[in-house]
């Protein structure tokens, strides 16, 4: 099973206290610890519908096998026998191999993917070691998550049985500040935060209308 640990939150807002107000025509200061939490609060909303992350944040994901999940872009060959661009191959492990490269890829769960910072893994004598950067090649798209890729000729090392056998940490974010976020996700994030102020109660309806055509060129593709 994998397992995901936020290791550094994002620095900041998307959102100043100031533009929030100036949006919701507020001029008093009662409402600012509300206004600060609904900030949160919209930016949350807009990450999920948009599948993404705005501001950098580190993650640490933890796999069990080179087979765990998170890992795809192709479909299990788990003992199977595949055609790709490099000729027929018998694969070890299943579900992670690309049909086309018939390399193996680690695919990250949050998008835009900024950064790997480490590949890890405990090896059969339950020591440590980090695979060399120079060992895989990192993928990023704008319209699905991006993924590890490890080069031609490398051979994915035995593992001891542990939970967190493997040990990636990556960032996913547009950049380290609200200055590197689209101006299109400031919008709609302004427009979640509009409703949640006017409407404190439960309500059934969905997004803003107009929020979510904003965000729909920055929703990235799942799997």
């Amino acid at each position: 099973m994998a397992r995901l640990e936020l290791t550094t939150a994002a620095a900041a807002e998307i959102l100043t206290l100031a533009a929030a107000k100036l949006h919701l025509r507020v001029t008093h200061d009662a409402d600012d610890s509300l206004i600060t939490r609904l900030i949160s609060a919209a930016t949350q909303v807009a990450q999920n519908y948009a599948c993404s992350k705005f501001i950098n944040e580190t993650y640490t994901l933890y796999l069990e096998d080179w087979g765990d999940v998170y890992v795809s872009n192709s479909y299990n060959l788990q003992g199977g026998y595949y055609d790709t661009l490099k000729g027929p191959n018998s694969f070890k492990y299943g579900g992670f191999y690309s049909k086309y490269t018939g390399l193996p890829q680690i695919v990250l769960p949050y998008a835009p993917l900024s950064s790997v910072n480490s590949v890890k893994y405990y090896d059969s004598a339950n020591a440590q070691q980090t695979i060399t950067s120079t060992d895989y090649n990192v993928l990023k798209f704008i319209n699905q998550k991006g993924f590890i890729e490890f080069v031609d000729g490398y051979s994915l090392p035995g593992l001891y049985p542990r939970a967190d056998a493997i040990e990636i940490e990556f960032v996913a974010g547009y950049g380290s500040a609200a200055s590197n976020v689209p101006d299109a996700i400031l919008q709609a994030t302004l427009l979640i935060l509009g409703q949640m102020y006017e409407k404190r109660e439960d309500s059934v309806s969905r997004l803003p209308k107009a929020s979510e055509y904003i965000l729909d060129p920055y929703r990235i593709k799942t799997y």
